[in-house]
């Protein structure tokens, strides 16, 4: 009974994936309204459309095929009207390989989204086989602009010089706050002047 239990035990072991919790980035296309943007010439080109990420939490297995089918759940989730047909995802290393037979009529939104938001969380390339046709997209081959996640090399500096303006701040405020006491720092050197003065002059 204990050696039928043990190898149970030893089967259902090497069958258990690990689980964790995972922030992650899926790209969506949306249109650009109106405000100050200093790269408004790159919008220009791209019709006012580009790609904007939005992140998500998920618990998510050991295998990288859920990361996949989580980024594909979301990005019909926002735009049902455009995800709605069958299709096949696969993962051939660490690219993805998306398949349909169906004709699909936002094909350019698709590639966009699938591409970026996969190729910006590890993945190297997506390819999309509809029908006969068969086409690999990277990140370089995206044709709308999209945001990216960085973080500021300069933090550090930026950091200093707001603390420095916040203690100059300080001594503004207490300078305008106590104008009493520059008042008696000036005339307590005057008379410690005067008093000086008239033990020379003795």
């Amino acid at each position: 009974m204990k050696k039928t239990f043990t190898i149970l035990a030893l089967i259902l072991a090497l069958n258990a994936n690990a689980t964790n919790w995972l922030t992650y980035y899926v790209y969506h296309e949306t249109e650009y309204i109106q405000g100050p943007w200093s790269r408004i010439d790159i919008l220009e080109k791209s019709d006012y459309k580009y790609l904007s990420p939005q992140a998500y939490e998920d618990l998510l297995g050991s295998e990288r095929i859920d990361l996949v089918n989580k980024i594909f759940f979301h990005l019909k989730e926002q735009k049902p009207e455009v995800y709605t047909w069958d299709y096949e995802l696969s993962l051939y290393g660490d690219t993805v390989i998306f398949s349909t037979e169906e004709v699909i009529e936002h094909i350019e939104i698709i590639k966009n989204e699938l591409t970026a938001s996969l190729t910006l969380n590890g993945f190297e390339a997506v390819v999309f086989q509809i029908g006969n046709k068969k086409e690999t997209m990277t990140i370089f081959d995206l044709t709308l602009p999209y945001f990216d996640l960085v973080n500021s090399k300069n933090s550090e500096l930026l950091t200093v010089q707001k603390k420095t303006v916040e203690v100059k701040s300080e001594i503004l405020n207490d300078n305008q706050e106590n104008p009493l006491t520059i008042w008696l720092i000036i005339l307590s050197i005057t008379i410690i002047g005067l008093l000086g003065f008239i033990i020379i002059r003795k």
